[in-house]
């Protein structure tokens, strides 16, 4: 698992996740210490995390390969406007990064494929790789109804989607296998439930106590295997070999040490009866409504 790690870095000097946590510029610069040290090779960021890209840019030193992100289009673009839109997003990130290509570049929002323009975003984004401005292309998601309409209608080379012992939609329909018959590459986010799922019942904020019946169930489930959340999470994710990445956001520096010295729990311990379909819980943006 350890080679498959990728250096979250939306808590970069923001505020970010359900215990409201962020690390401090002199953190950073230990955490990437840190992550070269043990040959994490990736760091995933966007301009949407507020200065990430400018912070690690001055800390980089060309240790890390970087995944960013295209933003959602603005509302009163015009459609000839587009292709030249997406280049000056991605020439921005460039600097502010101070390296010369991307890994991969993202569109931060997938979906945005398949509403007005889509096609536009995408020539956009596919001019950029053949430019070798990106080694790859693809996509973020939140929903996965809309995955199937988009691998149809475009070719991408990587996919990024929420997956956790909770979130277990990945799996569910064969839909990681076939995704993989597409030869795409997927890297695989929220694997904490931005932290939620290292907290106990009595440490959820109050948005989140109504969900006490979910937590039962993971607390116990925890005790009878006789594991801590850290471990449970990851051991969860690493049991399936076909993902290609894993990306870790850490709150400090000593989480980054227990997630590396952390020993996968050996054999696929049953898990499917924590897989919760309720949306309300399992995705972030409807924590707040």
């Amino acid at each position: 698992m350890k080679n498959k790690i990728i250096l979250g870095s939306a808590n970069f000097d923001q505020v970010y996740g359900i215990k409201k946590n962020l690390i401090k510029k002199n953190q950073i610069k230990k955490l990437l210490y840190l992550a070269s040290k043990n040959n994490i090779k990736i760091i995933d960021t966007a301009p949407l995390y507020n200065e990430s890209e400018k912070i690690i840019g001055k800390l980089n030193k060309n240790r890390f390969k970087i995944i960013s992100k295209i933003p959602n289009k603005p509302k009163n673009i015009k459609k000839c406007q587009i292709k030249d839109w997406v280049k000056n997003c991605a020439t921005n990130s460039l600097e502010n990064l101070n390296i010369k290509k991307f890994e991969c570049l993202l569109l931060h929002n997938g979906e945005s494929l398949l509403k007005k323009n889509g096609n536009e975003i995408y020539e956009g984004i596919k001019k950029l790789k053949s430019n070798g401005i990106t080694k790859k292309i693809g996509i973020s998601i939140y929903n996965f109804n809309s995955l199937n309409k988009v691998l149809k209608k475009f070719k991408i080379d990587l996919i990024q989607v929420p997956f956790n012992i909770f979130d277990q939609r990945l799996i569910q329909n064969n839909l990681l296998k076939r995704i993989k018959k597409h030869k795409i590459q997927i890297h695989v986010r929220s694997v904490f439930l931005q932290g939620v799922l290292l907290l106990k019942y009595n440490q959820l904020p109050k948005k989140l106590k109504k969900f006490k019946k979910e937590w039962d169930k993971w607390q116990n489930w925890l005790k009878k295997n006789k594991v801590n959340p850290l471990q449970a999470c990851l051991s969860f994710i690493s049991n399936h070999s076909q993902l290609d990445g894993i990306v870790v956001g850490c709150d400090n520096i000593n989480q980054l040490k227990q997630i590396l010295k952390l020993k996968q729990l050996k054999g696929k311990f049953s898990s499917h009866n924590l897989n919760i379909k309720n949306n309300k819980l399992i995705d972030p943006r409807k924590w707040s409504k």
